[in-house]
């Protein structure tokens, strides 16, 4: 899987060589991670989409660059912000800050934020979460000052954050599982 999914040189690049270093390079000073931990992912990575929901769907002029960014010292920031925000009122969570906290449950399963998508409003307490709000705008900074390659102008490029890199590999590894499902599925009922 690693070899296709997590490979170095992506598709979207292979007429740009130079974009995959700038992007990690540009990535890196920005959010302080190592380069080699930030790669490229799904469609702009294997040349067509890895979803289950849009699995095949060719890469084009108009898809977006996922970026997976592995770093466990920003993951733990996110992770430790929440746990503190949720310790005064031990096990009672209800309304926005339950709903919030059950979203932010599921990714954390799974090892990874979308800094950027975190959103905080209506939720009581909202000064504890200022550890994650400050990564939050730096992360959406980074991503949106790519703007400024001509490699990066015309695309979306967003990032997803993992605690290690096993988290990423099982994340992908289900959402392949899940492919290789829906496939058997429709060989199945030819």
């Amino acid at each position: 899987m690693d070899q296709y999914v997590f490979s170095e040189q992506p598709f979207a690049f292979l007429e740009q060589p130079e974009a995959l270093p700038r992007l990690r390079s540009h990535l890196s000073s920005k959010l302080k991670s190592n380069e080699s931990d930030i790669i490229i992912v799904g469609s702009a990575q294997v040349g067509f989409s890895l979803s289950p929901d849009s699995f095949f769907r060719p890469f084009s002029d108009v898809s977006d660059i996922d970026v997976l960014i592995v770093d466990e010292k920003l993951f733990d920031t996110i992770w430790m912000a929440m746990l503190r925000w949720h310790d005064p009122r031990r096990s009672w969570l209800d309304g926005s800050d339950g709903d919030w906290a059950k979203r932010r449950q599921k990714e954390l399963y799974w090892g990874w934020f979308t800094p950027n998508r975190i959103r905080f409003d209506g939720l009581t307490l909202p000064e504890m979460l200022r550890p994650v709000r400050d990564l939050s705008t730096n992360w959406f900074n980074a991503f949106r000052s790519l703007s400024q390659y001509r490699e990066f102008s015309r695309r979306d490029v967003s990032g997803r954050l993992y605690r290690t890199w096993e988290h990423a590999r099982l994340y992908h590894e289900s959402g392949l599982l899940q492919i290789r499902e829906i496939i058997m599925k429709g060989d199945s009922q030819k």
